[in-house]
């Protein structure tokens, strides 16, 4: 072999190390950088989070609020960072099959033109090096057609993998529901996420954090949002401060092991004032994930 050839041969192993090197700083970066997603604080949607009702509420007079999970006994679990034109945020999604991420349309709504960074199978987020989490990255999304980010309405989103992930201890699929008409109201719910752990928080939780609530009727969560929730939404009573908040978008609503609802809204009033939380409905979307998966 020619000394030519060994010296071009030494030059690509360097390339690929400091690619190798380049990446992994920029993801380190990236993490680093990101902010719990949310909708709640925009001024465009004022209109929906009214929170004159707060105005003169002491959240310091209540306790309670969510718990952190025992590690990996949410395996659907994922947490997504997600580029956008002003920065990265972060929002939680579910494995819904080896390639499918269900989450929130709001989450991807403005991605810039870097792939989102994907973590399935960790407790901890970032992850530790010990969990051996799975990485991907992913530049395909598909949000639902009728998204409407001026009302909230249809807010759900798919996420396409470039790799299969296969089932593990710590990584498994969660099922869609199996019964389209049930609308789960007094049902109790579970839901889980890595965002604030409370309104005394600035960024999100390193643990998988989760809390559970009974389901109230699409009735009473309209009347709390001025007429924007619709039959296709899902709420929790958010009694006993136990709700959802800035950084759990997107996550999974669960009851009897199956995803019926994904995070969607909460008060702009802080996670800890009692307001039931809103997710879409996955009954109602069911046939459209199942086309697109």
């Amino acid at each position: 072999m020619s000394l030519l050839w060994i010296i071009a041969g030494l030059l690509l192993i360097q390339s690929i190390f400091a690619f190798n090197n380049a990446t992994k700083k920029s993801i380190e970066e990236i993490i680093k950088n990101a902010k719990p997603g949310h909708m709640e604080l925009d001024p465009r949607y004022g209109h929906i989070f009214d929170t004159s009702f707060f105005q003169n509420y002491d959240s310091s007079r209540i306790a309670g609020g969510g718990w952190e999970s025992e590690p990996h006994s949410r395996p659907y679990q994922v947490g997504l960072y997600v580029p956008t034109p002003t920065g990265t945020s972060f929002c939680g999604g579910s494995l819904i099959g080896p390639s499918t991420v269900l989450t929130a349309a709001h989450c991807v709504m403005n991605l810039n033109d870097q792939p989102i960074i994907i973590y399935i199978g960790a407790h901890n987020m970032p992850p530790l090096s010990t969990e051996n989490a799975i990485q991907r990255q992913s530049t395909e999304v598909l949000m639902h057609p009728d998204w409407n980010a001026l009302t909230i309405q249809n807010d759900i989103a798919l996420i396409y993998l470039s790799e299969n992930v296969s089932e593990s201890d710590r990584v498994k699929y969660i099922p869609l529901p199996t019964n389209t008409t049930n609308i789960y109201v007094g049902r109790e719910a579970l839901v889980s996420g890595w965002g604030l752990p409370g309104d005394g928080h600035t960024s999100g939780s390193s643990v998988l954090r989760e809390v559970t609530s009974k389901i109230i009727s699409s009735v009473a969560c309209r009347l709390a949002y001025m007429g924007a929730v619709q039959r296709t939404h899902i709420c929790m009573s958010g009694e006993e401060r136990r709700s959802t908040c800035r950084g759990d978008s997107g996550g999974a609503l669960v009851i009897d092991g199956q995803v019926v609802g994904v995070v969607s809204f909460g008060t702009a009033a802080g996670c800890e004032v009692g307001w039931p939380p809103a997710f879409a409905r996955v009954t109602s979307y069911v046939d459209w994930i199942r086309e697109n998966m």
